[in-house]
């Protein structure tokens, strides 16, 4: 029989759960019920239970300590959370800590608690009986990544001809490439968990940790047959993924799918396929990607962005910034218009800094998505353009009335008053001799500001909007991200972490 030890301090939950099924019957055996988390460890010391389900919010010691101690005592017991709804960042930290399962308490059920069991029930048996069993981790993740590239047999445990496959990309470079190896061995095992109890219903289901930030998620559809019914599971569950992994780990999760068809034998084109919606991100601020939705990449550099790269001499010499602006843009059209592979375009942005001796920028620079290609120009354009002092009189006395006056009302009528020139006079000028429009220097002198409130001071992010310049919270937090690639919070948290 497996163990079970219950841990709750409501007396009428403890009942609740001890009334729900017949235990015995399923092969289960109640070693106790535990009012605290200090006389669970007390009885599992005795009773040595397979199985634990506790509550979070407990006195004395609640669960969160339970399952810290459990571990650090190299208890392997599986650890089911019964959580609130209000309970979810106990719950991401129940899960960081080594949580296996967790489940609301308004959603609990004699069926759920009896799928989740027998799912955990399989987990013990692999884990006892070692390196014998496919499902052993390194044994089950190295055969489906052969799978994945086309160089293993076709798998004979429920994945048939109508499986589909999801690629799942994580934000690691803000959130989990920080962890200690441990920390990050916990982190995959939740983050796995969560794929499977999102796809609870299914009746098969594989989370295989492929490299640092990316898992494949097969998922077994063999047993319908629309079309349109698969594509709609698979938008449910993916959806769910993303919602769940922000929600419980504090993620940021990017999914793209394959079309749920043939996947054996042709498991590695699915693969490819869910890759390509994947990388769709770099054009979308999607999260979830469809194989069935994306359109063919171009498999060349435009000659527009090739003509820029190569025209680089020509700007810098010329010091034009209309004239470079304009063909920065053309070349962006035309990327957008051919809907280049995004590593091209990453390409061609190293090679273009290359030819303007620009230092190699940083892999989120490089890796941000189209929209992170407009910071691109600005970094572009301050290392081969002329400095303020280079400008024509009138606009370098612009730039200094925009860097004195723009945190408050800075306007283009003003600024012209102060040069004695015609508002549509400067406006040409400016963007011609630096690049960019007035609007868009005045933005980045409040941004600025606005980084270095964020990263230098404990103003709230409100406090931080109003002092740089920006009248509406909403649209500075809104510009924030488009801009900068992170909302203001992450800004500051990342910056204070490095």
């Amino acid at each position: 029989m497996t163990k079970i030890l219950l841990v709750d301090d409501d007396f009428l939950v403890r009942t609740f759960l001890s009334r729900l099924t017949d235990w015995e019957k399923h092969g289960y055996t109640l070693v106790g019920a535990a009012q605290d988390g200090e006389e669970a460890l007390r009885m599992t010391e005795e009773y040595r239970p397979d199985i634990i389900i506790t509550d979070i919010s407990m006195p004395v010691m609640d669960g969160i300590e339970l399952i810290r101690r459990l571990r650090q005592q190299e208890n392997t017991a599986c650890i089911v959370v019964l959580s609130c709804h209000d309970d979810f960042d106990y719950v991401r930290e129940a899960m960081k800590l080594g949580a296996n399962e967790y489940v609301l308490k308004n959603l609990l059920t004699e069926d759920t608690l009896l799928k989740l069991l027998v799912d955990l029930k399989k987990k013990i048996v692999s884990t006892s009986q070692g390196g014998l069993q496919f499902d052993a981790p390194e044994v089950e993740r190295a055969y489906y990544l052969k799978l994945l590239q086309g160089s293993a047999p076709r798998p004979e445990d429920g994945f048939h001809t109508g499986a589909a496959l999801a690629v799942l990309i994580l934000d690691y470079e803000t959130r989990v490439s920080a962890m200690e190896l441990e920390q990050q061995k916990r982190f995959h095992s939740s983050f796995a968990q969560i794929c499977r109890e999102v796809c609870r219903n299914q009746s098969a289901v594989r989370c295989i940790h492929v490299q640092q930030g990316e898992y494949a998620l097969l998922l077994d559809f063999s047993g319908i047959s629309s079309v349109y019914e698969r594509r709609e599971k698979i938008q449910q569950y993916a959806s769910a993924v993303v919602r769940y992994a922000e929600r419980y780990l504090a993620v940021s999760v990017c999914v793209g799918t394959s079309r749920a068809e043939n996947f054996n034998p042709k498991a590695d084109e699915c693969w490819q396929e869910a890759q390509e919606a994947r990388n769709e991100r770099f054009y979308s601020a999607q999260t979830v990607l469809y194989g069935w939705q994306i359109e063919p990449c171009g498999k060349e550099i435009p000659s527009a962005a090739q003509r820029f790269s190569e025209e680089v001499p020509k700007y810098m010499e010329k010091r034009d910034g209309g004239l470079l602006r304009q063909r920065w843009e053309e070349a962006l059209a035309a990327f957008r218009a051919e809907h280049t592979e995004a590593r091209l375009v990453q390409e061609w942005l190293r090679q273009t800094d290359r030819k303007a001796g620009i230092p190699q920028r940083t892999a989120p620079d490089m890796l941000d998505g189209f929209r992170g290609l407009e910071r691109a120009y600005l970094t572009f354009r301050e290392e081969i353009l002329p400095q303020p002092d280079n400008y024509s009189s009138a606009v370098s006395r612009t730039i200094r009335y925009l860097q004195q006056n723009h945190t408050g009302e800075a306007t283009l009528i003003e600024a012209a008053e102060q040069v004695h020139l015609n508002p549509a006079y400067l406006s040409h000028i400016f963007s011609k001799e630096t690049g960019i429009t007035f609007s868009e220097y005045l933005l980045s002198c409040r941004l600025g500001t606005a980084k270095e409130l964020l990263v230098n001071t404990d103003d709230k992010i409100r406090e931080v909007s109003v002092k740089s310049g920006f009248n509406d919270y909403r649209n500075f937090c809104k510009v924030f991200k488009k801009t900068v690639g992170e909302t203001p919070q992450n800004y500051r948290k990342q910056c204070r972490t490095k």
